[in-house]
């Protein structure tokens, strides 16, 4: 175990690594100023030559590309990620005050998906080409082909003309407002959880019926215990697998994934700052939220990968 750790935090080296050097590039290939997102075209215009590069020189956009990509890894290095361009915050602050909202929504939205798409999935496996099965491929099909965004807005449209929904405008932490907070965070987690919900549903039918089909299971049932302990000690543990392993993917990519959500909804959290930091051409904030995404995408497969030894005894990493 030991081995196999060390060789995946050797590799994930390389994957960050190339990761910077694409956001880095891209940031830089995208059409626009900083300048004139920061003080507008008019704003620009009235800059002299002088007083724009004292502005680029003090941002640090007069340096070459190697030069500026250099003092960003060194920046990384020294857990220092710089500040925004145009707020002047830095982004630490940024991940402090709404990275635990992107957080929540992740959370709810994973404990949703497997609440209700499990026992769907193995409701379906279970009771194949009954109505049963029937209504959960319906529910499986129907809410991954609706995106988020949509029923996201349509949620929220729903909210303001029956309910006088508002949009929250600050961040609202858990500790300060349990309340306020959950109404901040409990509709992109459930538009979230759902639509990953059939996913889950989907694969864990799938799974199911192919482990209840292996000879084990065949061998256990012959032996004569019960339908229900075959399931739960035999096909279950096996059939888990594959659905942890899509979990895993999710919750890294969930954490990138709410900014449309949270644009819908309006909720501050990291998805929000990252859409308006894109559109404003904020560097810092973009390269260093999008850095802060793999290093959890990352973290979260290897613990994802790890956790098939305790599921299935069999797994052995070397």
């Amino acid at each position: 175990m030991q081995r196999y750790l060390a060789r995946r935090l050797l590799l994930a080296v390389p994957t960050i690594l190339g990761v910077t050097v694409i956001i880095f590039i891209v940031m830089r290939l995208i059409p626009g100023d900083p300048l004139v997102a920061a003080y507008g075209m008019e704003g620009v215009r009235r800059l002299s030559p002088a007083q724009r590069a004292n502005l680029e020189h003090a941002l640090g956009l007069d340096d070459s590309f190697v030069v500026q990509y250099g003092k960003w890894l060194k920046d990384i290095g020294t857990l220092k990620f710089g500040e925004s361009l145009l707020r002047g915050d830095s982004v630490t602050k940024f991940v402090r005050r709404r990275g635990p909202i992107t957080l929540e929504i992740t959370v709810i939205a994973l404990i949703i998906s497997w609440t209700v798409g499990f026992p769907v999935g193995i409701i379906s496996a279970l009771k194949p080409n009954t109505w049963m099965d029937y209504s959960s491929r319906i529910f499986s099909i129907l809410f991954v082909a609706i995106p988020g965004f949509w029923l996201g807005l349509v949620l929220v449209l729903t909210l303001i003309i029956w309910f006088d929904y508002k949009a929250p405008i600050v961040p609202i932490p858990i500790w300060e407002n349990p309340w306020e907070n959950l109404q901040m965070v409990i509709g992109p987690g459930i538009v979230m959880g759902l639509g990953f919900g059939g996913f889950v549903a989907r694969m864990s039918r799938s799974s199911l019926m192919e482990v209840i089909r292996e000879d084990y299971v065949r061998t256990a049932r012959a032996k004569g215990l019960r339908e229900q302990l075959v399931i739960v000690r035999h096909a279950l543990p096996n059939a888990i697998l594959p659905v942890l392993t899509w979990s895993g993917l999710f919750l890294g990519v969930a954490l990138g994934g709410t900014v449309a959500l949270e644009k819908a909804f309006a909720v501050p959290g990291l998805g929000l700052t990252m859409v308006d930091a894109i559109l404003d051409r904020d560097l810092p904030v973009v390269q260093n939220l999008v850095f802060l995404y793999t290093i959890v995408f990352v973290a979260v497969n290897l613990l994802t990968d790890m956790s098939y030894a305790w599921l299935d005894p069999r797994i052995r990493y070397e």
